[in-house]
């Protein structure tokens, strides 16, 4: 999973911590309030038979990061971020 600042559309690594993980640490990351703007639909599936998920977090001062599983991984992503309570669902 790599996550994405989107304003800067800027891709960096992030070793080997889980995007729940990740998830959980960019809603706690700020002073700010950050929430979850969107998820990709539960179940979502790319044309190769590949799960995959994303989801979009922003804060109050405009900044949002993206985060993108895939697998069995994206699955355990979207649980989390529904429990979360991700505004708008795709």
């Amino acid at each position: 999973m790599l996550p994405t600042e989107s304003q800067r559309r800027m891709t960096e690594p992030r070793g080997s911590i889980n995007g729940r993980d990740m998830l959980r640490q960019l809603m706690k990351l700020q002073d700010t309030a950050a929430i979850i703007v969107k998820i990709s639909s539960k179940g979502y599936t790319l044309s190769n038979g590949l799960d995959y998920c994303f989801v979009v977090v922003e804060y109050k001062d405009g900044r949002n990061y993206s985060l993108h599983e895939y697998g069995k991984e994206a699955r355990k992503l979207y649980e989390e971020a529904a429990i979360m309570g991700g505004k708008e669902s795709l």
